[in-house]
């Protein structure tokens, strides 16, 4: 008996040894990196530059894989990631050092717009021959820091040639000037994100990880004050958004959505309130989809100017091929009514129960919280269910990775001639940030 209890003494030291060298193998992997910086080649006159801090990544990684959560069938798919990858994967091939100093920057150039990646090189050879085929990009290097870059084209209509864009790449390595992130207040940051431009105004962004949780913070100086004249607002339930910050381009998405006839008489969109519980899916019915799609939401509009809503969907073929019937106090979709309730000439409540709405105005530009889960939430039959995994396989490890999240908050607010943004993505007791992300990317990937 005592010798039993002695051997698998043994045998548990053992498992341990193995367990700890197989642990600080994947370190080794994590952290083998060159301490070449490319940062130094950023354009001065880019709108948007972008610093990921891959080493410093990878470091937070093997932390919290090695010391916190432990979770030895996460890290045992990653060697076996690492090492495919680092054999004959895309990271070996490209020549890339994904674990260093990567930039970002976006850049107009005749009106077009070009997004740039630079980075640090393991290998030119590999670099030069396969960056290009691999990615689909313009690419160029320099021997002398063993620094590359990649120029793509935001859209295929881009008037740039290759040509072009070869020479851009090439100049872009020759205007070496100082690094733009290197006296940077946020010395924990993974991500840096600095702007100049009409959209976004000029700050800076920064996410780093604290408690188990990621936190966004910025501050962008506006160019013009955004104006926030909401009237109502929707009490925060299940994941909640509420918008008073709505550019014209994300307004024809909602112009599309809607089947307005006379798409003209439809006023800038305003703000927005939604607060969203999930889909229901309910089999039946005789029309185009087989089955009935029932979100299981609320949402408020606010126009800018007034706008008879009720009376534009009254009503179009789209609703009928959907199995939505439409009457006067708004939708029915299979068994389920959605009230669309005119607050005033300008403003709408389409959902399900009036009771949430407060008569305030929001006191911020942007407020998203609540359960990200609620975002991959289907009920209905088990057959609907097998449907959507088989066509989204993505899906179950979305939905896993959502479920590990114990709240969800991005605050975005004006003071002043400055946006303040403040977020939080907060995991749940027992799950550890960098471990769950982990987790997610191998599952997409297959493992």
């Amino acid at each position: 008996m005592q010798k039993q209890s002695r051997f698998k003494g043994l045998l548990a030291i053992f498992i341990s040894l193995l367990f700890i060298w197989g642990l600080f193998y994947l370190s080794y992997l994590l952290l083998k990196s060159s301490t070449d910086t490319n940062l130094t080649y950023l354009p001065k006159d880019a709108e948007i530059i972008i610093h990921i801090d891959g080493r410093k990544l990878a470091k937070n990684v093997a932390s919290d894989l090695l010391f916190t959560s432990q979770d030895k069938v996460v890290v045992d798919k990653l060697i076996k990631f690492i090492n495919k990858e680092t054999e004959d994967g895309f990271v070996q091939k490209t020549g890339i050092d994904f674990f260093s100093e990567i930039g970002f920057f976006v850049k107009t150039i005749n009106n077009d717009k070009i997004i740039g990646v630079l980075v640090n090189v393991k290998s030119s050879e590999k670099f030069i021959q396969n960056a290009s085929k691999m990615t689909n990009a313009v690419v160029a290097y320099s021997d002398k820091e063993n620094v590359g870059v990649l120029i793509f084209k935001v859209s295929p209509t881009n008037k740039l040639t290759h040509n072009e864009l070869q020479k851009l790449a090439n100049k872009i390595l020759l205007g070496k000037s100082s690094n733009p992130f290197k006296n940077s207040s946020h010395e924990n940051a993974l991500v840096e994100i600095n702007t100049n431009n009409s959209m976004f105004g000029k700050g800076s962004i920064s996410i780093t990880e604290e408690n188990n949780s990621f936190i966004l913070e910025s501050t962008l100086q506006t160019k013009k004050a955004a104006k926030n004249t909401t009237t109502y607002l929707l009490k925060p339930k299940g994941l909640h958004l509420s918008c008073a910050m709505i550019p014209n381009d994300y307004f024809r998405i909602f112009e599309n959505f809607l089947p307005i006839s006379n798409k003209n008489q439809l006023p800038k969109l305003k703000s927005l309130s939604c607060n969203y519980a999930g889909l229901h899916i309910q089999e039946g019915g005789n029309h185009d989809l087989g089955f009935y799609v029932q979100p299981m939401t609320e949402m408020l509009i606010e126009f800018e100017q007034p706008f008879h809503l009720n009376q534009h969907i009254q009503f179009k073929d789209k609703f009928v091929k959907w199995g939505i019937k439409t009457n006067e106090k708004g939708l029915t979709i299979g068994r389920k009514s959605y009230v669309v309730d005119s607050l005033s000439p300008t403003s709408y409540f389409i959902g399900i129960n009036t009771s949430n709405l407060i008569k305030q105005k929001n006191p911020y530009l942007l407020n998203m919280e609540g359960n990200l889960s609620n975002v991959l939430k289907i009920s209905g039959s088990e057959s609907i269910s097998t449907f959507v995994e088989m066509i989204f396989p993505a899906f179950n490890p979305s939905k896993d990775f959502f479920k590990s999240i114990e709240n969800t908050s991005i605050q975005m607010k004006e003071i002043g001639s400055h946006i303040q943004t403040k977020g939080q993505l907060k995991f749940k007791k027992n799950k550890y940030a960098y471990t769950e992300c982990v987790r997610f990317m191998l599952a997409l990937k297959g493992y």
